[in-house]
């Protein structure tokens, strides 16, 4: 005779919630869990939305087939209050890839700008070019010009002339990216159709520029070529590097870098603003 397979479900307690698996009998008390990932599995001609709960070390799955789920996910709001609200529909897209990401304990980082709190990353980012950091306080005050935006050097023979830029990092397995705020220098042509154009929000123009941004965790990625793309509605330009210049920095923004990675230089960027 053949074994009766038990159906897959989810069945809500008084402190928590029984998973059945259909081989083995989970049960989980809501405050036990201690971090919750989202994704979604591909099933060739449909997605499966998929929950991995972390409990003392060890991690239990569920999924949206699971009998009962309808119920388990509005409870599961009702529950954990720092629960990521949106989570459904924010791992959903884009169809058919992982899309993973951690629905709890939302991770939150203190603004040095505002002073709040926010649950998105923040982008990692450079208030000044490098060439205007490395001058000296006098050199600043007499050659330098830095506002939010641009940035001009002027020695008695030639003047850098720099913007401030946008670059999106890919982070594997994840809907989120890690943005960072850099510098390049551009040449004087671009530079003036930049900023002749600034307030321009139909403004649509591809420059040539240099990174003149250092960024930890990489050797010098001073100079690395990049093509700076203006945006309409006055978003500030996103730089692509040039994928043949052989640099770390450049191979992992084309391949992508871990989750894990990402959140370490999110934290360890926090730590050094502190």
């Amino acid at each position: 005779m053949k074994s009766k397979h038990r159906k897959q479900k989810l069945h809500l307690l008084k402190n928590g919630f029984e998973i059945n698996d259909g081989t083995t009998l989970i049960n989980i008390k809501w405050d036990e869990i201690e971090k919750i990932d989202a994704f979604k599995r591909d099933l060739l001609t449909e997605d499966q939305i998929c929950l991995e709960i972390h409990v003392s070390k060890k991690i239990f799955y569920c999924s949206e087939n699971f009998e009962g789920w309808v119920k388990f996910e509005k409870e599961l709001k009702n529950q954990l209050s720092e629960l990521d609200k949106n989570w459904f529909s924010k791992v959903t897209q884009p169809p058919f890839e992982e899309s993973r990401i951690t629905i709890f304990p939302k991770l939150k980082y203190s603004c040095s700008v505002c002073g709040e709190e926010h649950s998105e990353w923040p982008a990692l980012t450079f208030y000044s070019p490098t060439s205007y950091n490395e001058l000296s306080n006098s050199e600043k005050e007499s050659i330098g010009n830095l506002d939010t935006d641009f940035c001009t050097i002027k020695y008695d023979d030639q003047t850098d002339r720099f913007i401030r830029v946008v670059l999106k990092q890919n982070v594997n397995n994840s809907i989120e990216n890690l943005d960072y705020g850099l510098w390049v220098s551009l040449s004087e042509k671009s530079y003036t159709d930049y900023k002749e154009n600034f307030d321009n929000e139909n403004h649509e123009q591809q420059y040539f520029g240099w990174l003149n941004s250092r960024i930890p965790d990489y050797e010098n990625t001073m100079n690395i070529p990049t093509t700076v793309n203006t945006k309409r509605g006055n978003e500030r330009p996103e730089i692509i590097p040039h994928e043949d210049f052989d640099h770390e920095f450049v191979k992992d923004y084309y391949n992508g870098i871990s989750r894990v990675e990402a959140e370490r230089r999110i934290h360890e960027m926090m730590k050094n603003a502190g």
